[in-house]
């Protein structure tokens, strides 16, 4: 029982210690600054960040649903992905109703992805991939010296040979500079970041 009672202890003044020592090596680190921002998103910017297009698998429009710019897209790129030999494309015309739906071929079915959409089922394939390019305009936060924000700069490049023919892209120019907003904390003993979706052009300086 003896024994018991000093392994107890020894336990508990062990745990005492290290929660002592686990204090003192997680406490705040040193206030934010614009080098240790862009050190907290070295490996982030280094990552190769796929970006897809989509396009339904069936496009149609008829005199209650009048076809808008977005089915003549989306009519282009299911013609330009059967002329690739990716998909073969069935035109339909009943009572007033005009549709074209799309079938992947054995060519396109390790390239074409399928996904819900807002227009329906739609094919989704990787178009570039996103660049980062490291932040501008960073502020700590006036009484938070661990909270910060600044601009993150990007662009898309690297397009596959998939970016000529989803012409349903949209604002995906290649090689121009995008900035969005990024918010730096320190929470749970870590640094971390959030990136808004929300992005801008980068006027040209």
């Amino acid at each position: 029982m003896r024994r018991e009672t000093s392994q107890v202890n020894l336990m508990q003044r062990a745990w005492v210690i290290g929660s002592i020592l686990l204090a003192f090596a997680c406490g705040k680190p040193e206030p934010l600054t614009a080098q240790k921002a862009e050190a907290i998103l070295h490996d982030f910017e280094f990552a190769n960040e796929p970006i897809y297009a989509e396009v339904p698998q069936r496009v149609w429009w008829s005199s209650k649903s009048p076809q808008d710019d977005y089915d003549v897209k989306a009519l282009e790129t299911l013609r330009n992905l059967e002329r690739a030999g990716y998909l073969t494309v069935t035109e339909l015309h009943k009572d007033d109703v005009t549709s074209y739906t799309g079938k992947v071929t054995p060519a396109g079915f390790h390239l074409l992805g399928t996904a819900p959409s807002m227009r329906g089922p739609c094919f989704r394939a990787t178009i570039c991939f996103k660049k980062y390019d490291g932040i501008r305009d960073f502020e700590r936060h006036p009484t938070e010296p661990t909270v910060g924000h600044a601009k993150l700069v990007w662009h898309y490049e690297r397009p596959t040979p998939m970016y000529p023919l989803f012409t349903t892209r949209i604002d995906k120019p290649l090689n121009s500079p995008f900035a969005s907003n990024v918010s730096f904390y320190w929470k749970a003993h870590a640094w971390h970041f959030d990136v808004m979706v929300k992005k801008a052009h980068v006027p040209s300086s």
